[in-house]
């Protein structure tokens, strides 16, 4: 009854489902592990003050850069089935040794140990997530993703409203020991579910002989090859601009929300009640159109015109707020931009890197999701200060940013639809990649 019940609402075909929900269940674990300990991470971080936050932004997207170098190298060397497991082993393993420090170090350094929990988090988080969305640009062709990312993604939606409730509730109860624990266990279970995605991908021989290369064999060339072909190719180019912008925008509606409240609400519970009441509505609406919506959306109109929603609710909504910055415009924004992006234009930026070559579904999208995204975020806060500094609205940039990402959007839509899914030779040596797997000759889009 339950399967019949999934089925009607997701399209599936034949032999998708188990991998869905195996990816569902990924997602969902490694979600919540993450949401339980964002909390402690942001504790952390303020305990030297908001200003001492700037600098820990400068320093995650100095360590992001080298993460993925090292990453990228991994990668290169190691076939898929070891590399993607090894992420989230490594992040298990430095958890358990932050959890060690914090016990045997105490109060005295534990703010220093805090700042470097703070980085450490901010970049395992994107890089965890970016290295789940390339595995599944890896295992599912297009016309899968279009199917399936929205039912795929509500198990991360789901995840991130289990472990804030989960803090919410009783981290008072199980202390910072137990979320550790808690996260370490979940993060485990999303390396052993890749793992046990990768076999029965590989046992199903998922999308097909025109798009899969042997995951046995590494991905080959060198640390610097996804920052190559970012800056070569005009399409993960194209994808770059629309992560930036999004990121800038992000930015600049944090900035616009936080003095909104600051003004209608004065105490900390309040303000704390609002943003709950603001995630609430945003991470509900996420789920209703990631079930019903995201799916029919995508295969009737296409990837860009996913990819034009969120664009389009920043214009609006910025010009909103500018004309009426109140309490009431800012939710409603804040709900239908944060709604859009994770039920829609996130699933169909995904399905983007379906038919790009497997090297720049780890390397390249790494490089996006974790450097390009926490650029945008250091970029929105210099332009929200210099801004404010001149006495401007944020819409005087939000709302040119966001014309330029709808028409990027609109572009990249029709460059996924016009290609062809990546076709790649068999290996020459057994355990390695082709060369011409780094190419950019091989890049179709």
């Amino acid at each position: 009854m339950v399967r019949r019940l999934v089925e009607r609402v997701v399209a599936f075909e034949e032999g998708e489902l188990a991998p869905a929900v195996l990816s569902a269940a990924y997602f969902f674990c490694l979600l919540f592990g993450y949401f339980m300990l964002r909390p402690l991470r942001d504790a952390m971080g303020l305990a030297g003050g908001v200003d001492s936050l700037r600098l820990l932004f400068l320093g995650t997207l100095g360590v992001m850069v080298v993460a993925n170098l090292v990453f990228a190298a991994v990668a290169s060397r190691v076939p898929r089935r070891v590399f993607v497991p090894l992420v989230y082993g490594f992040g298990v393993a430095c958890l358990v040794g932050f959890l060690l420090a914090f016990l045997m170090l105490g109060d005295q350094r534990s703010e220093a140990v805090g700042k470097v929990f703070y980085v450490w988090l901010s970049v395992f988080n994107l890089m965890a997530t970016a290295v789940f969305w390339g595995f599944m640009a890896d295992i599912f062709r297009k016309p899968q993703a279009a199917r399936l990312f929205g039912f795929i993604a509500v198990g991360g939606t789901a995840g991130a409203i289990c472990g804030s409730a989960w803090t919410g509730l009783l981290s008072e109860v199980i202390g910072a020991v137990g979320l550790f624990a808690g996260a370490s266990f979940l993060i485990l279970c999303a390396g052993a579910l890749a793992i046990v995605l990768d076999r029965v991908a590989e046992r199903r021989r998922m999308g097909s002989a025109d798009h899969t290369l042997d995951a046995g064999g590494a991905l080959g060339g060198t640390s610097w090859q996804g920052v190559v072909d970012v800056l070569r190719s005009p399409y993960l180019l194209g994808i770059a601009c629309y992560v930036a912008a999004f990121t800038i925008g992000s930015t600049l509606l944090y900035f616009e929300k936080m003095r909104i409240i600051e003004g209608f609400a004065e105490t900390t519970e309040s303000r704390a009640q609002v943003l709950a009441w603001i995630e609430l509505g945003g991470q509900t609406l996420t789920v209703l159109l990631q079930l019903f919506i995201t799916g029919r959306l995508m295969r009737r109109l296409g990837v860009g015109a996913l990819l034009a929603v969120v664009p389009m609710v920043t214009i609006i909504g910025f010009v909103g707020l500018a004309a009426a910055p109140v309490l009431l415009v800012l939710a409603i924004f804040e709900v239908a931009r944060r709604a859009s992006h994770y039920a829609l234009s996130k699933p169909a930026r995904e399905a983007l890197f379906t038919t790009v070559p497997r090297a720049d579904k780890y390397k390249a999208k790494g490089i996006i999701d974790t450097f390009v995204y926490r650029g945008g975020d250091t970029a929105g806060t210099v332009a929200d200060a210099a801004l404010a500094a001149v006495g401007l609205a944020a819409a005087w940039l939000a709302v040119p940013l966001g014309i330029g990402s709808l028409f990027v959007g609109v572009w990249l839509g029709r460059r996924s639809h016009d290609a062809e899914p990546v076709e790649l030779p068999v290996p020459d040596v057994p355990g390695t990649a082709p060369a011409s797997l780094a190419s950019p000759a091989n890049t179709h889009v």
